[in-house]
């Protein structure tokens, strides 16, 4: 506000009150208060009426500083909506962007390689919209670049220049990983690595075929689906944020996987033999003599599962004698464990394999849940293999593993005679395999540790299993729509770095209020912190929840008020760049 001091045609002066504001790119002024003519207020016993009310304004001023400034929109039921123009602005990408720059310290790492690029675009600012557009509303490129106009920061590229930049992605990503890992240790402190959790999945692609080179081939899908794969391992530190990721080509095994990643995270370094030491966590597909061999050799340690179907007859029966299994939890849980030695097959300096026993921790448990979990299973593959049977179509669908109860017995009983195919429910197949329900055996170097101690290592595979779901189900991380090799990995790349922000949003958010949020929820609360334009300079908000209160307030910002300036949410946008305080 300012005082106006205008002379009117009688040549008495006239005092009023106006402010300046801006609309359509420009300054305006506008008239708030009439006060009067100098002469008469001075009538009134003023002695200086406009030094008063210069006093008078200042004052005005300063408490509209102090407090939440007023806004004044004007609309007209006769406007119409500009189609040309984008209404809608997603604050809730504010949250993510501090992670994104603060705790990952993407930006610094995109800054320091300004000078060596040699293009115009900026690549960081296309990661952070397209990390964005993965956590909040999955899509393609094409579709986040479609959605740049309602990010809250300026987004001067291209649809090509978005394609461009994920070949310059790619040729950064190892050295990106490594920066982000340095920067959290450095805003968070040193991380735990003492236990480290891998497992590997694959994602299927939109295209059909296999690549000539590179990672599109066709293999094992976890889904079932004929199309190619590409395989993904993920490590995850003992506080279940991820650590490092690999690509491999989608025809190879998983077990072949646990040695490349754990070189690239740095767990098998020859340069650092007084490295420290790490016990490696994985499922029974993980657990080969490679493996535990290479583990030992390194100094650290495992904690592998051990499938009991596929075990030796020694130890399944082991596992399934009930003798000297404590029960607990009022017998819904029982465990036993001993000192064992594992046989694996090593590869010495002649060339040949030979067989090397590995001193083992063995733990055996039985899980009322597991069990009532595996018969539920259970009995809808039963269903599905009698209703194979039924219709007929069990020879062209027998290598599936949802019917793998259907037997083919070529003998016809009542005749004795020989037929094609004759599939009957394998009784004694579904027997065997309720016989071992809830049954686990985990096997593990750590011969000191409890049995408590080794199960619950064992148990936070959940959480690499729960990042993977993140990945496929919010993230909706398959199919995957591009096929060059650059493209796969630098789409792989925005996805991990998504899911990483994403886990840290979870972390802070159960450290703060003692209860973590789903990584739907806060992908959820984000997304629906939408500010809708009510003229050219103010937007309108209408969500708030505990859950946004809480993200907001880990990172230091404030998105509770119901209308925003275009310069307040600029100001947010340039807070969330800056190191915590």
């Amino acid at each position: 506000m300012y005082l106006r001091k205008d002379r009117r045609k009688n040549g008495r002066a006239y005092l009023s009150i106006g402010e300046n504001y801006r609309a359509g790119g420009k300054t305006r002024t506008r008239h708030l208060e009439s006060i009067g003519y100098v002469d008469e207020l001075a009538g009134d016993g003023c002695p200086d009426p406009i030094a008063f009310w210069k006093a008078e304004v200042a004052r005005r001023n300063a408490e509209a500083a102090a407090e939440p400034a007023k806004v004044i929109v004007r609309l007209s039921a006769a406007k119409k909506i500009d189609k040309r123009t984008e209404g809608r602005v997603e604050m809730g990408a504010a949250v993510p962007s501090a992670y994104f720059h603060r705790d990952l310290g993407i930006g610094q790492f995109f800054e320091r390689k300004r000078t060596a690029r040699g293009f115009a675009y900026d690549p960081c600012r296309i990661l952070e919209l397209l990390c964005w557009n993965r956590m909040s509303d999955p899509g393609s490129k094409k579709q986040a670049f479609a959605a740049k106009e309602r990010f809250p920061r300026k987004c001067g590229f291209s649809l090509d220049d978005v394609c461009r930049s994920l070949d310059h992605l790619d040729a950064n990503a190892e050295a990106l990983v490594k920066h982000m890992n340095a920067s959290l240790e450095e805003a968070r402190g040193p991380r735990d690595r003492t236990r480290l959790y891998y497992d590997v999945t694959n994602y299927y692609f939109e295209i059909d075929g296999e690549g000539e080179e590179g990672l599109r081939k066709r293999g094992v899908s976890k889904e079932h689906r004929p199309e190619a794969i590409v395989q993904m391992g993920l490590l995850l530190d003992a506080q279940g944020i991820p650590l490092d990721y690999e690509l491999f080509p989608g025809n190879i095994n998983d077990m072949s996987t646990m040695l490349p990643m754990m070189e690239k995270a740095g767990v098998r370094d020859a340069a650092n033999p007084d490295g420290e030491r790490v016990v490696v966590v994985a499922d029974k597909g993980l657990d080969t003599s490679t493996n535990i061999a290479a583990c030992t050799l390194d100094g650290n340690g495992f904690v592998f599962s051990q499938s009991v179907r596929k075990a030796t007859g020694k130890l399944r029966a082991w596992v399934l004698d009930e003798t000297g299994c404590a029960e607990t939890d009022s017998g819904s849980f029982g465990v036993k464990s001993r000192i064992a030695d594992k046989a694996i097959c090593v590869t010495g300096g002649d060339g040949k394999k030979h067989k090397v026993m590995v001193p083992v921790k063995e733990v055996a448990f039985w899980s009322r849940d597991f069990c009532e979990r595996a018969r539920r299973e259970r009995a809808k593959v039963i269903e599905k293999s009698k209703a194979a049977i039924e219709r007929g179509d069990t020879p062209a669908a027998s290598c599936k593993a949802s019917i793998k109860y259907a037997k083919d017995v070529p003998v016809v009983k009542a005749t004795g005679e020989k037929a094609d195919h004759n599939w009957v429910l394998d009784e004694d197949r579904i027997a065997a395999d309720a016989a071992m329900d809830g049954y686990y055996c985990i096997i593990t170097s750590e011969q000191g540790w409890s049995e408590r101690e080794v199960i619950e290592a064992y148990r936070g595979l959940a959480r690499i299993e729960g990042s993977f779901r993140v990945l496929k189900g919010t993230m909706d991380a398959r199919p995957v729509c591009v096929w060059t090799e650059p493209h796969v990995r630098a789409y792989f790349l925005v996805c991990y770095v998504a899911l990483t922000i994403v886990r840290l949003m979870q972390a802070d958010v159960e450290r703060l209020t003692g209860s973590r949020p789903s990584a739907g929820a806060v992908a959820e609360a984000l997304s629906n912190m939408v500010g809708h334009r009510l003229d050219a300079n103010v937007h309108h908000f209408d969500c708030r929840t505990d859950l946004t209160d809480a993200l907001c307030k880990v990172i230091g910002i404030d998105l509770s008020r119901e209308a925003m300036t275009k310069s307040q949410m600029n100001k947010v946008m340039s807070v969330v760049k800056k190191p915590r305080s």
